[in-house]
């Protein structure tokens, strides 16, 4: 009896130590596993961020040109639908409704010849913060490289007006207030930060992609680490936040605005 409980101890204990062992591979495989995804997720991240970035010049030039004949001679107001403003700019310009052809007849009215970043450094410089929020201008600024006002100012957005916004590089057609107020915790609030801060100046795509973090200030990280998380919302919007990233959120939000 005594003989068969040693052996039968000592199967379990081999038993045991095999079912450690293969835990362990497991556990290995799952890391490896996740590791792999993690990896595929970045490069797929940073490949859709390198597009964005190559193809955005192109189309920040053409809606630069749009919301310019809104604020020379569109007359918007924050209360009234933004294709209002728009239709009183072809009308005043008196171009035609087809978008392409209207954009190629206001680029050489507005632009022509000139310095694009001269142009719109002086045309924006006077323009409504909300109006430069609602339309995404600091998207363009950075692609362009002209400067804009600070626009960092706190403004009532809603969340018909959120989704309008999204449209870039297309206008928005209603108003920024328009829908239930978003709150100040909000997943929200990052794609809203990227509306309204300007990228520290990037010398190419690699850099903006990974950063040498000596080279910007504090405030600079805390602009980039909402421009990620804002293009990873973009790219991502039926993400899952946790709330930890919620807290981040909000911490860099109070920072900067």
């Amino acid at each position: 009896m005594s003989l068969n409980f040693k052996n039968a101890w000592s199967c379990l204990k081999e038993n045991l130590g095999n079912s450690e062992i293969l835990m362990k591979r497991k556990s290995s495989h799952k890391i490896a596993e996740l590791e792999k995804r993690l990896s595929a997720a970045l490069k797929k991240r940073d490949l859709g961020l390198k597009e964005f970035l190559q193809e955005g010049p192109i189309h920040a030039r053409r809606h630069a040109v749009c919301v310019a004949a809104i604020v020379l001679s569109g007359q918007p107001r924050i209360d009234e639908p933004l294709e209002r403003a728009w239709a009183r700019a072809l009308r005043a310009y008196g171009v035609g409704n087809d978008h392409d052809d209207a954009v190629q007849k206001l680029d050489r009215i507005i632009v022509g010849t000139k310095k694009v970043s001269l142009v719109f450094t002086g045309i924006f410089a006077k323009a409504p913060v909300w109006l430069l929020q609602f339309t995404g201008m600091a998207l363009d600024a950075g692609f362009l490289k002209f400067k804009l006002p600070d626009i960092t100012k706190k403004i009532a957005w809603g969340s018909a007006g959120f989704n309008d916004a999204r449209r870039w590089p297309l206008l928005p057609v209603g108003t920024i207030a328009a829908g239930d107020p978003i709150p100040d915790i909000d997943v929200r609030r990052v794609v809203i930060a990227l509306l309204c801060i300007v990228a520290p100046p990037f010398s190419n795509v690699e850099d903006l992609i990974r950063p040498k973090e000596e080279n910007l200030s504090r405030k600079d990280m805390d602009r980039f680490e909402l421009f990620e998380m804002a293009i990873e919302e973009e790219m991502n919007p039926d993400r899952k936040w946790s709330s930890y990233e919620m807290s981040r959120v909000r911490k860099l939000c109070d920072r900067i605005f």
